[in-house]
């Protein structure tokens, strides 16, 4: 009989070894991951008859991937990192981004409870926030034009016209309003919801 799931619990087994090494840092990590892939293939080359069962034994003989991590953090000095507890600091930053969107910003890049992605949404969807939506608006739905007439000698009106940028129709610029000026309001919702308890960097163990 051979080990026909060899390669597959192997994997697994790495796999989670690799999740509960998750924060320590990479170099060691991948360190850590290669010595046992090493400790696993020494023992496997001693099996005389290698099955799925001393697979298993071998797997087992090394010890839960938890204990083995958590091993390696007290011979490096390295605490486990501790889930970031959002605070006041995110509660402003998502009622501030819609409505003082440049304070709102800087609280919503120097949090670490959202990621790169969706502190880029909030930023920019839609830029500027309530105020800056109000002049996007207007400077859109503003009628610049100017009118020319041309007229004879009598003084009658010959021609008349107007250039300019035309107004939007009130069929659109109800519905153009409200999701305009509701983006703000979504994207604060959106950040809200995204708001979650990242782990810190982990730290050195100090005497």
């Amino acid at each position: 009989m051979t080990a026909l799931h060899a390669d597959q619990l192997i994997d697994g087994y790495l796999a989670r070894l690799r999740v509960a090494a998750i924060d320590l840092p990479s170099s060691v990590r991948e360190e850590l991951i290669e010595d046992m892939r090493a400790h696993i293939g020494e023992a496997r080359g001693h099996e005389p008859a290698e099955t799925d069962a001393s697979v298993l034994n071998i797997l087992d003989r090394l010890g839960e991937p938890t204990t083995i991590v958590g091993d390696a953090r007290e011979r490096l000095g390295i605490r486990p990192a501790e889930p970031y507890r959002p605070g006041l600091l995110e509660i402003a930053a998502v009622i501030l981004v819609p409505f003082l969107w440049p304070i709102g910003v800087i609280l919503l890049w120097i949090s670490p409870a959202w990621n790169w992605r969706d502190k880029l949404i909030g930023t920019l969807v839609p830029p500027g926030g309530y105020i800056g939506l109000s002049f996007i608006l207007a400077a859109a739905t503003t009628q610049v034009s100017s009118c020319g007439t041309i007229r004879d000698q009598a003084g009658h009106l010959i021609q008349s016209s107007c250039t300019g940028s035309p107004e939007l129709p009130g069929v659109l610029l109800v519905p153009l309003t409200i999701l305009v000026f509701g983006s703000p309001l979504i994207s604060a919702a959106y950040l809200a919801i995204r708001l979650r308890w990242r782990p810190r960097p982990p730290v050195a163990a100090t005497a």
